[in-house]
């Protein structure tokens, strides 16, 4: 695709209106421009009103007037709400109503917000413009602006009111000007987010007649920001000053020596600080020609359209053409030599050959609008070509070529003198490393481009594998068929922070069908953000499971690989089978034995699974799928769309009998879920909202979900899906586990349908089972003991609600059975029948199994809300307003809390956030069990804290034992 352009695109983060011609013309008095430089002598958050004094020459008589105002909101996004009313000499210009939210370009934003015709937003600041030509005098005028709050968030500050008017005095001058009016933004995301360095630019058009004599030239350009720029003029460097105001200031400078008579003037524009933004630029050229003394009108032609160039001085004739039937303005003298015949464009002419300087001026390689190349993922690669003249220029060709060869030729359709296109191509490297670009500016037969030197240009492009892609899809590590049921329990386990020597405790409940036989047991370990300081490691611990201490027998790991916090992730697994006998509690302990202090892992969470086998179960097949890929959307993510951040999981196999199929459960964890956004896909269904932080954000499950309805006979696959970066900025994800059950109706297959089942033992001994009836169909007997020769059961009846053993006859050694005080609703040993091999029961002992039951709450488990802190606009040495968090302990012990903040080095959060009113390094706050407090959060930096902008950063509360 070609993109046509005739200035430059705004900041592709935050986004702007770069600035172009409002108005133009010649006038023999000159331009005056006057500003009002403001904000430091305001009051935040309150209505104020400035009134400035413009001081116009006495002799001047008024050819056009604007004046423009910006009003600061108070956030660069949010919607503060708040209202202007803007007088001048004594007129009411508009009373605005200032109430829109603003989105950056690189979050789907327009690059700005027209509030209507005269007004529009870009970033935290409302502009506003008017048409005062009509009002202006000679001497004193009068601007008035006053900003009220709709809302206790509106800053309402003023930053900048300026006038300019351009003027007829009699003096028999000639001055040219333009006036060119923007918005336009230039701010340190671009760099650090989009590895872009925004230079922004605006472009004067100079039509001075054909052997005027240049007397004078002056450049004047109006600024937001609280440290100038940088600038050049047509490759000049210009030089910097200081801000007249806070937030504003203005330059003018004397650039008679580098201005074009004729053609486009450039100007450039670049942030040395945080943030900065241009508004209003003025080019004027005094000059004379030799008819300049025979003059009798001291009002020259003027253009009077908006965004006109000065060439445009009559109607509906060009100035190319040669015809002597045209306005006084449009003489022979002034017609290009390269015209042939009265009424011909130069262009139309046969076998006309163009005079015309082409060059490459950019290449600039992007993913999705953030400025990086990813391997095997496709990326732009945007050029940027250039007629620099003298004339227009015919079709041209314009190559690309990667590391020498060629990846594509695109025609170029004729370019204006002065014109720029930038023109895209599709790039997908195969590789992770440094390319060279070049871009090559072919001329057509029909230019005569006697500059060869600009017509390539060559780049070397980082090329770097982006770890937050879908590239490691979760396999099957398990795949069978069992008579029973499948049990997939997260216990109380719950995310914490392990430092060097620290110890994570996890428990799990189990609790079994009778008789049940655990046929395969597997233990998940989910950890996260893994570092020795700053810099990501693969964590040093060890785990004990039930008493024993255990190697993970499987071990997936993904990383970011790229910018900052590059910190891996992963799921540890571990086979359990052993260790798992049948219902009961199970402890899993994590410790950190890496001895480095500033060493430290999360715990997101501990996982069992169980497959056994019941007697009384259906026949289920069943696929266990694990690993560990990070994937995200958000705005640091480098661009990645949703279709690239998508966690693919196949279940292959056997085929399913559909037909027979009673149901089918999908249980999927993915770490860093909680955001409704992420989409569950599993065949033809398609849903969202499945991941809404149960048990937890940091390990969010979605359990036993029903997908009967979308199960194909064989090769299903699921597919979990980041949401958009639109969608509440995008998400960062790490799929881990999915488990696919499907129960039959009836028996279709034997139990020896097991593959992959390399932990499964032969239990062919079957003892004392002389008298087992109707276990034709039963192989390798697993575990089958006993199976029907009952013994001593002869009087037992319906011990359901047994709370003592009155009712045991013949039973005279039962032992164990007088200090059970948890046995109700037992249900075991009713219609016992076929007893036939009953002997003796005078040495019957322990026959009656009790129910145990038990709601164990977690050791330490916190809750805090709200999950985030904006604390608005803050001034240096003004506290921000305090922001409540709300603490709760849902363990069954004290706890101590203590705070973490992450932050850049030298940022606003690690330098003034408070917590009840302590600097955060020194908070700490008890909390009994089972209890809830509130701590107030604040900012407060010091008078001489020097960086502005937006900032973000992360508060961490950490629990442990009191």
């Amino acid at each position: 695709m070609v993109l046509s352009s005739g200035v430059c695109s705004a900041d592709n983060y935050v986004g702007g209106i770069p600035l172009t011609s409002a108005h133009s013309g010649t006038v023999s008095g000159g331009v005056y421009c006057d500003s009002y430089y403001g904000m430091g002598d305001q009051e935040a958050k309150a209505s104020n009103t400035i009134e400035k004094t413009f001081t116009v020459p006495d002799n001047a008589n008024v050819e056009w007037a604007m004046l423009l105002t910006n009003v600061y909101c108070g956030h660069m996004q949010n919607n503060y709400q708040g209202k202007a009313k803007v007088d001048f000499n004594g007129k009411n210009l508009g009373t605005e109503t200032l109430n829109v939210p603003y989105t950056y370009s690189y979050n789907g934003g327009n690059g700005h917000v027209q509030v209507n015709d005269h007004v529009n937003r870009v970033t935290s600041d409302y502009m506003m413009y008017y048409d005062v030509t009509g009002l202006v005098k000679a001497g004193k005028n009068t601007a008035v602006v006053k900003t009220d709050p709709l809302d206790s968030s509106f800053d309402g500050r003023i930053r900048l009111v300026t006038l300019v008017v351009a003027y007829n005095d009699g003096s028999k001058k000639t001055i040219w000007y333009q006036v060119n009016r923007g918005h336009d933004a230039d701010s340190y995301y671009s760099d650090d987010e989009m590895n872009e360095n925004y230079i922004g630019s605006t472009a004067f058009q100079a039509a001075l007649p054909e052997g005027s004599s240049l007397t004078d030239s002056k450049l004047t350009l109006v600024y937001q920001a609280s440290s100038d720029g940088a600038y050049a003029f047509n490759g000049n460097a210009l030089s910097s000053g200081t801000p007249q105001g806070t937030f504003s200031g203005s330059n003018t400078w004397d650039v008679k020596d580098s201005l074009k008579s004729s053609g486009t003037n450039t100007l450039t524009y670049d942030r040395t600080a945080s943030f900065y933004k241009s508004v209003l630029g003025i080019l004027t050229a005094e000059y004379t020609t030799s008819s300049s003394g025979d003059s009798t009108d001291d009002t020259p032609a003027d253009n009077t359209t908006d965004n006109g160039s000065a060439g445009d001085t009559t109607d509906d004739i060009s100035s190319d053409n040669t015809t002597n039937d045209t306005s006084s303005d449009n003489t022979t003298s002034d017609v290009p030599a390269g015209n042939t015949t009265n009424d011909t464009p130069a262009d139309n002419t046969t076998d006309a050959k163009f005079s015309a300087d082409l060059g490459v001026q950019a290449i600039k390689v992007s993913h999705n609008s953030a400025a990086k190349a990813w391997k095997n993922l496709v990326n732009t690669v945007n050029v940027t070509v250039i007629n620099n003249g003298p004339e227009k220029a015919g079709s041209f060709a314009l190559e690309l070529y990667s590391e020498g060869s060629l990846l594509e030729s695109k025609p170029i359709n004729g370019l204006a003198n002065g014109a720029t296109e930038a023109v895209e191509f599709v790039w997908k490297p195969e590789d992770a490393k440094n390319y060279t670009l070049r871009a090559v500016v072919v001329p057509g037969s029909t230019i005569n481009d006697a500059n060869a030197t600009n017509n390539e240009l060559s780049k070397t492009q980082e090329v770097m594998h982006n770890g937050y892609i879908g590239d490691k899809p979760l396999e099957t590590y398990l795949h069978g068929t069992v008579k029973g049921n499948i049990i997939y329990d997260y216990g109380n386990s719950s995310y914490v922070k392990v430092s060097s020597g620290d110890v994570y405790t996890a428990g799990h409940s189990l609790s079994l069908p009778e008789g049940a036989i655990v046929k395969y047991a597997r233990l998940y370990n989910f950890w996260t953000w893994s570092a020795t300081g700053s810099s990501g490691v693969i964590p040093s611990m060890s785990l004990d499971f039930a008493g024993s201490s255990l190697t993970p027998e499987a071990e997936y790991a993904d990383q970011k690989g790229w910018g900052q916090y590059d910190y891996p992730t992963g799921t540890w697994a571990y086979n359990v089978t052993g260790l798992v006998s049948g219902s009961g509690n199970y402890i899993t302990t994590v410790k950190n034995t890496n001895s480095d202090a500033e060493n430290s892992f999360c715990i997101d969470g501990i996982a069992l699974l169980v497959v056994y086998e019941d007697a009384s179960g259906k026949e289920t097949q069943y696929w266990i799928n694990e690993g560990c890929d990070a994937v995200s959307t958000m705005s640091s993510s480098g661009g990645l769309t949703p279709d690239e951040a998508t966690v693919k999981i196949a279940f292959a196999g056997d085929s399913i009998d559909l037909g027979n199929v009673d149901n089918a459960r999908l249980w999927t964890t993915v770490q860093s879920g909680g955001h409704e956004g992420i989409a569950l896909k599993f065949n033809e269904m398609s849903i969202s909202g499945v991941y809404d932080s149960t048990p937890s954000s940091n390990l969010d499950i979605d359990e036993a979900r029903d997908v009967t309805s979308y199960l194909l006979s064989q090769n299903n696959e699921a597919q979990i899906i980041a949401p958009s970066v639109t969608d509440n900025s995008g998400d960062y994800m790490i799929p881990s586990s999915a488990i696919l059950a499907v129960s039959y109706k009836s028996e279709t297959t034997d139990d020896t349908n097991i593959t992959d089942d390399t932990n499964v033992t032969d239990d062919t001994n079957v003892t004392d089972g002389t008298n087992v009836t109707d276990d034709t169909n039963v192989t390798d007997g697993t575990n089958v003991t006993n199976d029907t020769n009952v013994t001593n059961d002869t009087n037992v009846t319906n011990d359901t609600n047994v709370t003592d053993d009155t009712n045991v006859t013949d039973g005279t050694n039962v032992t164990d059975g007088t200090n059970v005080t948890i046995d109700t609703n037992v249900t075991i040993d009713t219609n016992v029948t076929d007893n036939t091999n009953v002997t003796d029961d005078t040495n019957m002992k322990d026959d009656t199994n009790v129910t145990l039951k038990v709601n164990i709450i977690p050791v330490i488990s916190l809750t805090v809300s709200p999950d985030s802190l904006d604390f608005g606009t803050v001034s240096p040495g003004t506290p921000s307003e305090s922001l409540p968090l709300a603490l709760k302990n849902n363990g069954g012990i004290s706890i101590k809390v203590t705070a973490e903040v992450h932050d850049q080095e030298n940022g606003p959060f690690a330098t003034g956030l408070l917590l009840d009113q302590n600097i955060w390094s020194n908070y700490s706050k008890v909390l009994a069990a089972e209890s809830a407090e509130t701590s107030q959060a604040q900012l407060d930096l010091p008078l001489n804290y020097s960086s502005t902008g937006q900032f973000q950063g992360t508060l961490s509360l950490w629990a442990e034992a009191a």
